[in-house]
């Protein structure tokens, strides 16, 4: 897989991607684990967040070199971290929100990343967690995105796009349902995924597909005595070009 190719055209995948409100102190400390271009600690957290301590960890080169040039467009503080999340050795205790969004399938033993995870939040801390668990049909996949930049971006741009990114998109999505179906990139069902989560130690808060069915939203806390200072709250989730679908009781919703 190619991720520095893939780096270049990323951004439309998830470049309107946000969080709502996250129940945090403003000196949080926050890591995007497999963060990519960087997208969500520069448009996903609530401005109030934006001076806490911020890290990015990402073992790709390309997608790092465009997290930095946003982060210092955006103006924000952010250790970057290169660095192979499976072999990197998570502070325990560390963290009191950790974010992962559709990086956790394609690492080589993502159980393993997740029980480091766990044992990096802090008591009460935060898992957000977004993971592609089903195979993607690439046909589906791409005219969604060319319906949902059509209206982003208009006509002209988006004829640019299938000229040029979008094959490269194309491409990547096709090796990823190769690795997927070779079992090289881990698959699971929304109630498998639960299930590892809850094995693991974690209390899961919020569980239901997204991304059009292919991908799980998880939040996640880690129990303990500080549980309910941390938390969300009035939170809403906003994912384009997601398309989520909410399960009855989700405080999410698009």
């Amino acid at each position: 897989m190619n991720w520095n190719e893939y780096a270049k055209c990323y951004d439309l995948l998830c470049d309107l991607s946000r969080i709502g409100r996250l129940s945090l102190p403003s000196d949080a400390s926050i890591l995007d684990l497999g963060g990519g271009t960087g997208n969500f600690l520069c448009h996903g957290l609530p401005a109030e967040l934006h001076r806490a301590n911020l890290s990015h960890l990402d073992f790709n080169e390309g997608m790092l070199g465009a997290a930095r040039e946003k982060y210092k467009k955006e103006g924000l503080s952010v250790e970057l971290l290169h660095a192979d999340a499976t072999r990197y050795e998570l502070p325990p205790s560390s963290f009191d929100c950790i974010l992962s969004v559709n990086s956790l399938y394609a690492m080589s033993n993502p159980v393993s990343v997740l029980q480091k995870v766990y044992s990096a939040l802090r008591p009460g801390g935060l898992l957000f967690l977004v993971n592609l668990g089903r195979i993607q049909n690439t046909l589906d996949w791409t005219l969604y995105l060319v319906a949902t930049n059509l209206i982003r971006l208009g006509p002209r741009r988006v004829i640019e796009l299938l000229r040029n990114e979008g094959s490269t998109i194309a491409k990547a999505n096709r090796r990823i349902a190769c690795e997927q179906r070779h079992h090289r990139y881990w698959k699971h069902t929304t109630a498998e995924i639960g299930e590892q989560l809850t094995r693991i130690g974690f209390r899961v808060d919020e569980l239901r597909p997204c991304y059009r069915g292919y991908s799980d939203l998880a939040i996640c806390t880690k129990p303990g005595p500080s549980a309910q200072c941390l938390g969300l709250q009035s939170t809403q989730l906003l994912l384009s070009p997601l398309r989520s679908y909410s399960h009855p009781r989700s405080v999410y919703r698009d």
